[in-house]
């Protein structure tokens, strides 16, 4: 009985330590697009290169001693609008800032082959010149900071052939002063920037390729660092990435270890500068490159590596411990050397973009995890609150959204937004949403609608805006049939209660836009006079009132009438009754 009652325990502790380990859930990618570029990159840069506040990519091509640039066509697409602009022999890493303050991003490349590094001042539409080149013996990696507080945008350039890292302190018009070098491990890969002291002042991270180890330099604030704290990780460490992985407070480092059986080393930092024993993960054969993000969306950082023998990204999905799950891997290129991490189609996921040395190719591997708890809204889900038809929205316009999932823990804690501004709802639902399109939108040639609850938003909808899109309301609320519609008494008209030849019928719409616009009626065919047309007598948000005469000669029976504004009209099929 004891021993029954001993495994119980055991079992259900079991199960406990399983579940605090295992993810919300499982992160997910689908191929989505492939770019072609020139012989093999091994390097990205994401950002506002060409001035249309849409990032495009710079493209480190190793092969060809060159930087592509490549403008976005949204959505994960990019094209090459020129030629690609020459650099030195085997540029390996780039990175971007602003170096001479004119608010325009600029490029900096290192060049391991020709021992420079090349600094490119951007001119804000894709293109750079060259304002300088600095010497450096085998410039592996660089990274951009500011290192002594002044401001100014500071370079720090690993040498895996000199095992040092230089320091050159920015003077913010795209020159730099005097490098001042400090030793590192043997063979130094890549750096990343992190403070691993708690003394908010930055420190670098460098992988180690010969030593086997991760040097640690902390900053002194002054663009000075203390001598290297050296710290063992796995076999050939080459890059790495920064993140609290076991959420204690303090960075932690990840870096992958370029041999045959793959592998991911994660040091655990102590918060004082130091590092713990490196824990190790399989990933998959010689992996090159490592980034860290939540990809699975459950609040823990993740990592994906790219595994240049293989083709593939290995995701490991963290578990907010020092435990990472096994790997999941997906296809990219060959020979994959470099991955960015960006939400490339707006749907709140970080989606990957892959550079191939190999196959001279950048693939887009789209994030299709489900975001936990996320609205739901599809394509063609926002209609005129009165017609029930999708297209074009017009400022003021009552719109009715379905989805799932929508209403939030309260009903103020739904959000509807149109191109970032907050819309007024009038109604919230689990499946449905009133909003008013807010006025902003007028001018503007298209709305990106994001429906946010509880802080989540959902994917964005693109729509067209127009000056007006009317619909008029009916009796059966279906957008068809009679319209709701009052005789001259106010009574409603009907088939049972029709309205007077020439008589006032008042009609009610919505989507006539902004005030001013020419509002004009058909009824049977026939032009008929708008006596009013302006808000309703109890001011009802988002809805016009239009008082018509009938005009004369019209049939007795069911007829047809339409609203029409600056040369939108509402829908066919709505009928008032005449007799």
């Amino acid at each position: 009985m004891l021993d029954t009652w001993r495994r119980s325990i055991q079992g259900a502790l079991g199960c406990l330590a399983v579940s605090a380990i295992l993810p919300a859930q499982t992160a997910s990618f689908v191929f989505h697009n492939q770019v072609s570029t020139g012989a093999n990159p091994v390097s990205l840069a994401y950002g506002d290169f060409f001035g249309d506040r849409i990032p495009g990519l710079a493209v480190a091509q190793q092969g060809a001693a060159s930087v592509a640039m490549l403008r976005s066509l949204g959505q994960g697409f990019f094209f090459q609008p020129f030629a690609s602009q020459e650099t030195g022999q085997d540029p390996r890493a780039l990175a971007t800032g602003d170096f001479n303050r004119d608010g325009i991003l600029d490029l900096v490349v290192a060049n391991f082959g020709s021992g420079t590094v090349s600094l490119l001042l951007g001119n804000g539409n894709g293109t750079f010149r060259l304002q300088l080149t600095l010497e450096e013996l085998g410039p592996s990696s660089v990274v951009v900071g500011d290192f002594n507080g002044d401001g100014l945008l500071d370079l720090a350039v690993s040498h895996q052939r000199a095992n040092s890292v230089s320091v050159l302190l920015g003077n913010g018009n795209g020159t730099f002063r005097a490098a001042s070098d400090f030793a590192v491990g043997v063979g130094p890969v890549s750096m990343a920037i992190g403070d691993f002291n708690g003394d908010a002042i930055p420190d670098l991270a460098v992988a180690d390729s010969t030593s086997n180890e991760v040097s640690i330099l902390l900053g002194i604030g002054n663009g000075i660092f203390r001598n290297a704290l050296n710290f063992a990780a796995g076999p050939t460490p080459a890059y790495l990435a920064l993140g609290d992985f076991n959420r204690d407070g303090f960075l932690d480092v990840a870096v992958v270890n370029e041999i045959s059986a793959g592998t991911m080393s994660l040091l655990i930092g102590n918060g004082n500068g130091s590092l713990q024993s490196p824990l190790s993960f399989a990933v998959g054969p010689n992996p090159s490159f490592i980034v860290a993000a939540d990809f699975n969306l459950d609040g823990n950082l993740d990592l994906a590596v790219a595994n240049t023998a293989a083709d593939t990204v290995s995701i490991l999905m963290g578990t907010g411990t020092r435990v990472f799950l096994p790997h999941l891997d997906f296809t990219a290129g060959d020979g994959p050397a470099w991955i960015t991490v960006t939400d490339f189609n707006a749907d709140g996921k970080p989606d990957l973009m892959v550079a191939n040395s190999l196959s001279n190719t950048i693939s887009m591997l789209a994030n299709v995890t489900a975001i936990p708890n996320q609205p739901n809204i599809a394509d063609h889900s926002v209609v005129n609150a009165a017609s029930f038809i999708n297209g074009s929205v017009a400022p003021g316009e009552l719109v009715t959204i379905f989805g799932s999932n929508l209403l939030g823990t309260t009903t103020t804690k739904t959000r509807v937004l149109f191109n970032g501004m907050p819309a007024t709802l009038l109604y919230v639902g689990n499946d449905q949403v009133s909003a008013i399109v807010p006025n902003g939108v007028a001018g503007q040639k298209e709305a990106q609608v994001v429906v946010d609850r509880n802080g989540v938003p959902s994917v964005t909808l693109t729509i067209p805006v127009a000056a007006s899109a009317p619909g008029l309301f009916t009796a059966t609320a279906n957008g068809r049939g009679q319209a709701a519609a009052l005789n001259e008494d106010l009574s409603i008209n009907s088939a049972s209660n029709p309205a007077a030849q020439g008589s006032i019928v008042v009609l009610f719409g919505t989507g006539a836009g902004q005030p001013g616009l020419p509002v004009s009626l058909t009824i049977d065919g026939k032009s008929a006079k708008a006596l009013y047309a302006g808000p309703t007598g109890d001011a009802l948000a988002g809805v016009i009132q239009v008082n018509v005469q009938l005009p004369d000669g019209i049939h007795s029976g069911v007829v047809p009438v339409v609203f029409q504004v600056d040369g939108g009209a509402s829908q066919p099929g709505v009928t008032l009754s005449v007799r």
